[in-house]
C-alpha cells in the first residue's frame, strides 16, 4: 500500500496544466457565426456546464494535493514512529537480555548459597547431635552427681544433728565450767578460811605446846588433840586435792574429746560448702549450654527462613521482569 501511495505521489504531476478552455472546444467544434439560435442556447448550456465541470476539476485537484501532503505527512510521521519504536525495541531487547543474564547468575548464586546453606545445615546438624549426646552425657553425670550429693547430704544430716547436739553439749560444758570455776573459786576461798582457822587453833595449840614445855600445862590430852586434828587435816587436803585433780582430768578429756569431734565436723562442713559449690558450678554451667543452644537453634531458624524468602523474591523478579515485556508485545500488535 505505502509503494503505490509513493508511486501515485511520484506519477503526480506537481503543476497540472488546465485542459483546453471550454470555449476553445466549442468554437473549435462549432463555429459560432454559422449558429442557429437552437444551437446558441445549446452552446450557451453547454458552456455553464463546462464551466461547472472546469470547476470540480478544480476542487477535484486541490483536494487531490491536500490528500497528496497529508499521506506524505503520514507517512514521515509514521516512519519516524517505526525508527522511534525501532530504538525503543531495541532498548528493551538489551534490557530483556540484561535483565535474563542478571536473573540467570541470581539463579546460580542462589544455588550456591542453598548449596552452602544445606552442607552447613548438615554439618551444623552433626555438630548438634555431638554435642546434645556429649550434653545428655554430662546432664546424666550431672544427675547422678547430685543424686550422690543428695544421698550424702541426707547421710550428713544426721552429722549436722550430732554436731547440733555437740554444740549444745560444748555450750552445756562451757557453761559447767565456768560453774565449776566459780564453785571452785568458792571452795579454795571456804578452804582457805577453813585453813586460817585451822591455822589459828594450830597457833593456839602451838602456843599451849609451848606452855606445855614450860610444864605450865598436861601434854597428854593436848598431844592426841593435836595429833588426831594433824591426821584430819592431812586427810582432808589429801580428799580435797584429789578430787579436784580427778575433776580436772575428767575435763580436760571431755575438752580434747570435743575438740577432736568439732574439727571432725568443721572438716565436714568445708566438704559439704565444697560439693555445694561444685553443685552450683556445673548448674550454671548446664543453664548456659541451654542458653547457648537456644540461641543457636534460634538463630537457624532465622536464616532458614530467610532462605525461604528467597525463592519468593525471585519469583516477584520474573513476574517484574514479564511485566516489563508485555509493552514490547503491546507495541507489535499495534504495528502489525
Amino acid at each position: 500500500m505505502d509503494s503505490w501511495i509513493w508511486k501515485v505521489f511520484a506519477q503526480s504531476p506537481r503543476n497540472v496544466s488546465l485542459p483546453t478552455p471550454h470555449l476553445t472546444i466549442l468554437n473549435a467544434c462549432l463555429k459560432p457565426m454559422l449558429l442557429m439560435r437552437l444551437e446558441k442556447q445549446v452552446n450557451r448550456k453547454a458552456v455553464v456546464a463546462l464551466k461547472e465541470l472546469s470547476q470540480q476539476i478544480q476542487e477535484t485537484k486541490c483536494w487531490r494535493e491536500r490528500l497528496l501532503k497529508d499521506t506524505r505527512q503520514l507517512l514521515e510521521e509514521k516512519h519516524r514512529v517505526q525508527a522511534e519504536n525501532q530504538l525503543f525495541l531495541d532498548y528493551l531487547h538489551q534490557n530483556s537480555e540484561r535483565c535474563e543474564k542478571k536473573q540467570e547468575a541470581l539463579w546460580k548464586l542462589y544455588a550456591q548459597e542453598c548449596g552452602e546453606i544445606q552442607r552447613r545445615r548438615q554439618e551444623l546438624a552433626s555438630r548438634y547431635t555431638q554435642r546434645n549426646a556429649a550434653l545428655r552425657a554430662q546432664l546424666l553425670q550431672g544427675r547422678k552427681t547430685q543424686e550422690d550429693l543428695r544421698q550424702q547430704l541426707q547421710a550428713l544430716k544426721t552429722v549436722y544433728m550430732v554436731k547440733e547436739r555437740q554444740d549444745t553439749t560444748i555450750q552445756t560444758l562451757e557453761k559447767e565450767k565456768e560453774k565449776i570455776r566459780g564453785e571452785a573459786a568458792a571452795k579454795d576461798q571456804e578452804a582457805h578460811f577453813r585453813f586460817l582457822r585451822e591455822k589459828a587453833l594450830m597457833e593456839k595449840e602451838l602456843q599451849e605446846l609451848d606452855l606445855m614445855e614450860l610444864g605450865q600445862i598436861s601434854t597428854k590430852g593436848l598431844t592426841r588433840k593435836y595429833r588426831a586434828l594433824a591426821q584430819a587435816c592431812k586427810q582432808a587436803h589429801f580428799e580435797f586435792c584429789g578430787r579436784l585433780h580427778r575433776e580436772n582430768q575428767q575435763l580436760r578429756k571431755e575438752l580434747q574429746q570435743l575438740s577432736q569431734e568439732y574439727r571432725r565436723v568443721e572438716a565436714v562442713r568445708i566438704r559439704l560448702e565444697q560439693q555445694q559449690q561444685l553443685v552450683k558450678e556445673e548448674q550454671w554451667y548446664r543453664e548456659a549450654l541451654t542458653r547457648g543452644r537456644r540461641r543457636r537453634l534460634q538463630a537457624e531458624r532465622e536464616r532458614h527462613q530467610d532462605c525461604s524468602r528467597c525463592p519468593r523474591d525471585h519469583s516477584e523478579l520474573s513476574l517484574r521482569h514479564k511485566s516489563r515485556l508485555n509493552p514490547r508485545q503491546h507495541l507489535k500488535l499495534l504495528i502489525t
